[in-house]
């Protein structure tokens, strides 16, 4: 969770974030926005997704711009002021793809150690949450501020 990040531009609610992703062949224009989930109080969806030519948002497209750590670290970033502004709430994610989902289970798992310091960490299989534990298959993540921090 000490890994280089991307600087990045936020609005003044620390719900949608701007960064590129730059390699030596192209730069890809990112976005990260907060979303309120209709029904469940205090949950926010994040969703990470590319920049199109054409202006839309795709959430599907492969980058292959070779800073994967990079962008992670960057979400991670915006996680934090995220939970400046609202130490309260919960963030809910899961990856676009079932393989991402397990991309995202293989870095939290990596990270498990340092994260747990800050966060709680959830995972959540058959829409029961649960504590993350490592090398099980979750369905999606729900992160929050561990409760001595709130």
């Amino acid at each position: 969770m000490q890994s280089e990040y991307y600087n990045f531009q936020a609005n003044s609610d620390a719900l949608f974030f701007e960064f590129q992703s730059v390699s030596e062949t192209k730069i890809i224009n990112k976005i990260i926005v907060y979303t309120p989930i209709p029904n469940s109080p205090n949950f926010y969806n994040l969703a990470l997704g590319d920049v199109l030519d054409n202006g839309e948002i795709s959430d599907l497209t492969i980058s292959n711009n070779d800073d994967l750590d990079k962008v992670i670290a960057t979400v991670i970033q915006t996680m934090f002021r995220f939970f400046e502004k609202y130490p309260e709430n919960y963030i809910y994610f899961k990856g676009s793809t079932p393989e991402r989902t397990r991309l995202y289970r293989i870095i939290i798992s990596k990270e498990l150690n340092q994260a747990q310091k800050i966060f709680e960490i959830y995972g959540m299989i058959n829409a029961t949450l649960r504590p993350f534990e490592l090398n099980c298959p979750y369905e999606s993540f729900v992160i929050t501020l561990r409760a001595q921090l709130n």
